[in-house]
Parts: C-alpha cells; sequence; structure tokens
C-alpha cells in the first residue's frame, strides 16, 4: 500500500507523542513493504529508510499563542492539508487534533475518492469549559463533535478515548483500540550500557499547563535533601519561563535541570536509563509514550490519577509503577517511597519491561497494516 500519514508537525523538529508515533510507526509499515510518506510542518530529514519519504508543509513556526495551541497555525495547517495530493495514495491516516485540518483532508479525500482514518488520542468535551472559557468553548466542543463523524473509520490510542469517542459518534461501529509502539530493538543499547549517575528523577515532554510539572517541583520540595532526589527536565514549552521561576520561588532551583530537546530518541533513552524513577504528573494523557519508554528501560514510573489520563491503562499502579493522587504531598510520598526502597524498584522495573514487549513496534506495525488495509478494501468496496 501506498500510506500517507498527516499530523501538524514532523519529528524530530517537534518531539510529541504523536510526532514520535508516526515517525515509528512509518518506519514498522515501510518494513512490511508499504510506501510510507510523512507530511507535515517541519525539516525533511537528510537522510531517511527506504520506502519512506517526507513532505514538508514549510518551517515549524510557532505552535503556541498565550500557552495555548496557536489558530493561526491550524488554519494554516488546514489549508496545507487540503493541498495535499492525495489521489496517489491508497489510504490516508491523521490525527484528530487540531480538527479542522480533518474536514479539510475529508474533503480532500472524498473528492479523490480515497479512505481516511482519524486517529484520536483524546477526546475533550466538557473539557472545553476549562480550557477555553467564555463563550469560546461552546463552539469547540462542536467542532470535536462534527469531527468525530469524520472519516471513513476510526481509532483511539486507549480505551478511555475509544469510549468517549464511541458514546458521540452518530455511527454504531466499534472504535478499535491501538496504542502506540516502541522499536525496542533501538532501545536495547541503552540497556546493554552501564548506569551513568544522573539525575534520580526525570520528567520529558512538552512544557505546558496540563502536564502538571508545577505538582512535580512541590513534590520535590518536600522531599528532604537527604534524601538526595533531583530532577531532569526534557522538553520544550510556553511553561518553561515560569516553571524555572517556580523552582527558584520553591528554593529547589539547585536540583533541578530543565534540558530542553535531546537530539534523538538514543540519547534521551541513555538519560532515562541514567535515572532512578520516571514522573508522569500530567492532567491528561491520551497514551503516554514517556511512560511507555521508561518502562521498555526498567525504569518505574511514578503517575498521577486524573479521570482524564490514559496513562493508569499502560503503567499498572503496584505492577509497573506507582499511581499518586494529584497533590504534591501524595505525589512526594510516592516517589520518597520507591527512592527509600530498592526491591520494589527493581521489582517495578522488571515488569516494566514485560510490559513494554506488548507494544513493541512490530506488534504495533502489523496491527495498524491490518487496520490500514481493511478501510481501503471499505472503500474500494463501497
Amino acid at each position: 500500500m501506498r500510506i500517507l500519514l498527516v499530523n501538524d508537525t514532523l519529528y524530530p523538529d517537534s518531539i510529541g507523542g504523536v510526532e514520535k508515533r508516526n515517525h515509528d510507526l512509518a518506519r514498522a509499515l515501510a518494513a512490511r513493504g508499504h510506501e510510507v510518506t510523512l507530511a507535515g510542518f517541519g525539516a525533511i530529514p537528510a537522510e531517511l529508510p527506504p520506502n519512506i519519504s517526507v513532505v514538508s508543509f514549510g518551517p515549524l513556526g510557532s505552535l503556541y499563542r498565550n500557552g495555548r495551541r496557536s489558530r493561526l497555525h491550524a488554519f494554516r495547517y488546514a489549508r496545507c492539508a487540503f493541498g495535499l495530493d492525495v489521489a496517489r495514495f491508497d489510504v490516508v491516516e491523521t490525527a484528530n487534533i487540531p480538527y479542522i485540518h480533518v474536514v479539510a483532508l475529508a474533503l480532500r479525500c472524498a473528492l479523490a475518492g480515497k479512505p481516511l482514518l482519524v486517529s484520536w488520542y483524546e477526546f475533550w468535551g466538557a473539557y472545553w469549559r476549562e480550557y477555553m472559557g467564555g463563550l469560546s468553548a461552546p463552539l469547540y466542543r462542536l467542532a470535536e463533535w462534527l469531527t468525530a463523524q469524520l472519516g471513513d473509520a476510526v481509532l483511539a490510542s486507549s480505551g478511555l478515548t475509544a469510549a468517549r469517542l464511541a458514546a458521540r459518534r452518530r455511527r454504531s461501529d466499534s472504535v478499535p483500540v491501538v496504542g502506540c509502539g516502541i522499536d525496542l530493538e533501538a532501545v536495547s543499547p541503552a540497556l546493554g550500557e552501564p548506569v551513568a549517575p544522573g539525575a534520580t528523577l526525570l520528567y520529558a515532554g512538552r512544557l505546558i499547563k496540563q502536564k502538571r510539572i508545577d505538582l512535580l517541583l512541590g513534590a520535590l520540595a518536600l522531599l528532604p535533601r537527604e534524601s538526595g532526589a533531583s530532577l531532569a527536565i526534557y522538553g520544550e514549552g510556553p511553561e518553561r519561563r515560569a516553571l524555572e521561576s517556580l523552582a527558584l520561588h520553591l528554593g529547589v532551583a539547585d536540583r533541578v535541570a530543565f534540558h530542553g530537546h535531546v537530539e534523538g530518541s538514543a540519547e534521551l533513552w541513555r538519560r532515562i536509563r541514567s535515572a532512578r524513577i520516571a514522573v508522569q504528573p500530567s492532567a491528561r494523557e491520551g497514551f503516554g509514550i514517556f511512560p511507555l519508554e521508561a518502562m521498555a528501560l526498567g525504569v518505574p514510573v511514578v503517575y498521577c490519577l486524573s479521570a482524564d489520563s490514559a496513562v493508569g491503562e499502560l503503567v499498572r499502579d503496584g505492577v509497573e509503577g506507582l499511581a499518586s493522587e494529584p497533590d504534591r504531598d501524595a505525589l512526594a510520598r510516592a516517589i520518597g517511597r520507591l527512592l527509600s526502597d530498592d526491591t520494589l524498584r527493581t521489582q517495578l522495573g522488571a515488569a516494566g519491561r514485560l510490559r513494554a514487549r506488548e507494544f513493541a513496534l512490530d506488534r504495533i506495525g502489523e496491527r495498524m497494516d491490518g487496520l490500514l488495509s481493511m478501510v481501503r478494501r471499505s472503500r474500494v468496496l463501497s
């Protein structure tokens, strides 16, 4: 098959969950003999694996404005999506966010007679009121609901999102769940290297409000200095300056290092491997690639409970990690418990490595191959 994977940004110019998922999925599908094209904003890599090509919409530009995704960027993306030559592909896949591009892409695919698969990572619903407030929230909720009706087929990255999406779709068809994958073969060199000393705690991801890194900084401030707890933060985002100021205010600036982006997954995996605990305090997660990477590296995960986070589906409390209530005292207790119990850390880390095998990239690639083939056949038969 000739497959087009569309997202607003490309990896590694933008290091986010969907970008990384598409990057890895493209390699998995190409290894299965398909021709895969990635499309989005960002630079075209100088070297590409066989059977993979990239269509760039242009420079990355600014993704955020006042801490939220830029509307201008969303409209730029929709315009570029509509301009894609989809006629040369057998099937097109895109993520649901930021919605308006799905309308453009669905129209483009309909005109060309090509099937469209929409992958959903979150369904916000009532959360729009908190995120946008005012008169804008109902409009965004309507846009989300309308987008849920589009596409020849949909999938979700978690059971949480699948249930919310199915409840709001007018179609009665089921919503399959396909999680993100991890290349265990690529991860294995980091496992084979001696563990270099590093920060005891590590977070990797975008620095935005919903990730609740302020909660993690507050928990660190409660951990006694004699515990040796220190925190490494990898990633960029509009909250970085505020978080650096908060670290100073809490008196933990000397125990926190903001490293920004890391060049390539291999380097990040080495940094994760050097930590004792991976911490994901986020309020909203459609899957959890960072926790999956930590598990594959044998590093236990501490995460915060949330009705809007699917991390608990991936990292089971007391099995591969520890769940915490979303307050700094509870988070500090969970982290402190693991820091003081080498046996428990080892046990959870070993279980995490086993769990990660269920999301091996070749297994996820096989599932996506079957789903994309089914979507293509259904369009041909119709």
